[in-house]
């Protein structure tokens, strides 16, 4: 695969992310690294960076350079968010500098190409047909109403956190009153945004950026949640409240840090909070889901899968799905691609049996895929460790719970039980009957692999007659398959268990 890197310059941050990519295909992030940086803090009256300040943004960006050269970065997108409002004078300069000194040659993003992005990577990222999307940055605030294919409405408002702080100090107002002031200031920005309090029900909010994602570790830290996970984590309006109420309680001086999080700043966390708690309010939403950073997934599917600047992803668990195991197990591409189609055929087949909602397809499409990927960490406990491996990947389109069943059912794909030291942990996030649908996908995602134990596809069709206690199979071939019903035959017990069927497999 191609590695590619984005490179985001924004006022307060620079920040670099790694790609494995197959080009007009799917790309995957594989590594990602931050660092401060102050080109507005001491731009001063005269409009011009000062020295020390391009100093320290260039040797920033030449530690960049090194971590591309270790991976082997062929492409590399460098981008950059700057100045809402007030260019510098010598911005020009400077990146020409940049491009001289570290081999980076700069784009200046307008606030419409930012919201393109944005929207790109969050339509393409989610099962979200309608939504309205909030980038919070540290000096800016992008908002994006989605309907698929199209941008119903955007803006681009000239204040963050930082810049919030930088009009209404603390240290000068006082901490309630500087909150008040910052409350009421982004309360009139807001509002003369007139279609922003009239957005339909059906239209998901979407939070994006650093602070989201911050948000999303205290909710989670506080609410003891079992799955540590920004992407698609979902806030309730009260969990927001509690985190704000929270920190602004806490001594909000700038020296302060809440240990949790990446923001260095406890006072700028706080009013990040506050902002967000707003834009709920603003947008009458009861809830929020996290895309973590869409800007850079957007500027990541314009550059390897084009396609989407003409249309959305239709199928965005499958894009993700084939990613990620083309990362992990590429070479049984074909092997998945079998037991995933075997597996769907059965489950629709056994549909009177198994009696499973339409739901818990996303979870055995995932774990039907991914089922071997476990493999590249340790062949003989590749069935654990594809547990571990599902968990930890990015997939698209499927919430929390459907991503645990989905490893926990790739965990049974060679028989065996739930481990429940592991299924406890999760149990706040589970439902009642979700045990015993793993039991039965499980059941249906190992005969799946093994009617493709020589992995030769030689089973191309299935049909299922339920005959008093048993189930009869009948497989339609184009060779020998005696060793594919062999192994599927040694499943029976655990069918006829969870099925309450005989097997027979003709």
């Amino acid at each position: 695969m191609e590695k590619i890197a984005v490179i985001l310059v924004e006022t307060y941050a620079a920040k670099l992310y790694i790609a494995a990519a197959d080009q007009d295909n799917y790309f995957m992030l594989q590594d990602e690294e931050c660092e401060p940086i102050k080109l507005g803090l001491e731009m001063g009256d005269d409009h011009f960076l000062k020295k020390p300040q391009i100093d320290a943004t260039i040797k920033v960006l030449k530690n960049f350079r090194k971590i591309c050269e270790l991976y082997g970065v062929t492409k590399t997108i460098a981008i950059a968010s700057l100045f809402r409002g007030s260019k510098p004078k010598n911005i020009y300069s400077f990146f020409d500098e940049v491009f001289a000194t570290c081999g980076f040659r700069f784009t200046i993003l307008t606030g419409e190409e930012q919201n393109n992005n944005i929207y790109l990577g969050a339509i393409n990222s989610f099962d979200v047909p309608k939504g309205i999307v909030f980038h919070l940055t540290a000096d800016g605030l992008h908002i994006v109403q989605y309907n698929r294919r199209n941008i119903l409405n955007q803006a681009v408002l000239n204040f963050g956190p930082m810049t919030l702080l930088n009009m209404y100090k603390m240290e000068e107002l006082g901490k309630d009153n500087a909150i008040a002031k910052i409350q009421k200031y982004v309360s009139t920005q807001l509002g003369d945004l007139d279609w922003l309090n009239n957005i339909e029900e059906e239209y998901q909010m979407v939070i994006s950026g650093d602070y989201a994602s911050d948000l999303s570790k205290m909710v989670r830290k506080f609410k003891k949640y079992p799955l540590d996970r920004d992407l698609g984590f979902v806030s309730s309006k009260k969990d927001v409240e509690f985190i704000k109420n929270q920190v602004l309680a806490l001594d909000l001086s700038k020296d302060k840090k809440i240990k949790l999080i990446n923001e260095p700043r406890a006072d700028v966390f706080a009013v990040a909070v506050a902002v967000i708690d707003m834009l709920m309010e603003a947008a009458n939403r009861d809830s929020a889901i996290n895309a973590t950073n869409s800007l850079v997934r957007g500027v990541l599917f314009s550059e390897v899968v084009p396609s989407t600047l003409e249309k959305p992803i239709s199928d965005v668990l499958g894009f993700s799905v084939i990613a990620e195991t083309s990362f992990h197990d590429q070479a049984n591409e074909k092997h998945n691609e079998q037991v995933y189609n075997l597996s769907m055929l059965l489950f629709k087949q056994l549909r009177v049996l198994h009696k499973l909602p339409r739901g818990y397809i996303k979870v055995l499409r995932v774990a039907s895929f991914m089922h071997d990927v476990g493999k590249r960490v340790n062949y003989l406990q590749h069935a654990k460790n594809a547990y571990n491996v599902i968990l930890g990947s990015d997939i698209f389109g499927m919430s929390h719970r459907e991503l645990v069943l989905a490893a926990f059912t790739a965990s049974l794909h060679q028989g065996g039980e739930i481990a429940m030291n592991e299924w406890v942990k999760y149990k706040d996030i589970l439902e009642e009957d979700d045990a015993l649908a793993v039991y039965k996908l499980g059941a249906i995602l190992r005969l799946a692999e093994a009617f493709d134990r020589t992995k030769s596809s030689v089973i191309v069709d299935i049909s299922c007659d339920i005959l008093g206690d048993s189930v009869i199979m009948k497989t339609i071939t184009t060779g020998d398959n005696s060793y594919e019903i062999q192994k599927a035959l040694e499943g029976g017990k655990e069918f006829e268990k969870y099925f309450n069927k005989k097997l027979e497999i003709l």
